[in-house]
């Protein structure tokens, strides 16, 4: 038997919005204002989703990762209009919190910039909570982000499932450990559509 869950954690690039084309902008202009070539978009999908920490060991191994993600933040500042929020996300939310189910966004965004996101497209009010990285000390792959996610909607991460789109949320969840379904990624539970969450077992 599938136990109920209570709570849902979401990663936030990918599944809550779509912002891989923002991301790869400020990526190449971070690298050139760091004296480094752009990467192309190919070896940039291989990495997104990794964190700051991840691309400076990289890319950028002479600059801190507070340098890069200020770099980030105030680079992020001009690709705004090029985040679309997934479609679904708003409709998707607002269902889990009439079912009573609480919901946490997980991100290696830093938490000014996503908070900035959610709230740019309507999102962040239907959060209960969101946790970032840079607040939990670690990024996925690291499980320490999924963990914080679940206990500032305290509950228990038995009790949580998290939607992530990239193997750096699943091996977070593995070694949370959560029980993890993939939004268009992986070989386990998967599904398509963020709505089609709704009807997973332990959400009805």
């Amino acid at each position: 038997m599938v136990p109920t869950v209570k709570a849902v954690l979401f990663d936030m690039d990918g599944v809550l919005v779509f912002s891989e084309d923002a991301w790869f902008s400020v990526y190449n202009e971070t690298l050139v204002g760091f004296g480094h070539p752009p990467v192309t978009r190919a070896d940039f999908d291989a990495i997104y989703g990794n964190g700051a920490a991840a691309d400076r060991d990289l890319y950028m191994p002479e600059r801190t990762v507070e340098e890069i993600e200020a770099a980030y933040a105030r680079l992020f500042e001009e690709h705004l209009d090029e985040i679309r929020p997934n479609a679904e996300a708003a409709a998707v939310l607002g269902e889990l919190r009439r079912r009573g189910i609480r919901t946490s966004v997980a991100t290696n965004t830093t938490a000014p910039l996503a908070r900035r996101i959610l709230d740019l497209h309507g999102l962040l009010p239907l959060l209960d909570a969101t946790a970032s990285a840079d607040e939990a000390g670690a990024g996925k792959p690291d499980p320490a982000v999924v963990r914080l996610a679940a206990e500032r909607v305290g509950t228990p991460l038995e009790e949580c499932l998290f939607v992530g789109d990239s193997r750096f949320d699943a091996r977070a969840a593995a070694a949370a450990p959560v029980r993890f379904v993939g939004l268009g990624h992986g070989d386990g539970a998967r599904i398509e559509r963020l709505g089609e969450l709704l009807g997973l077992p332990g959400l009805t």
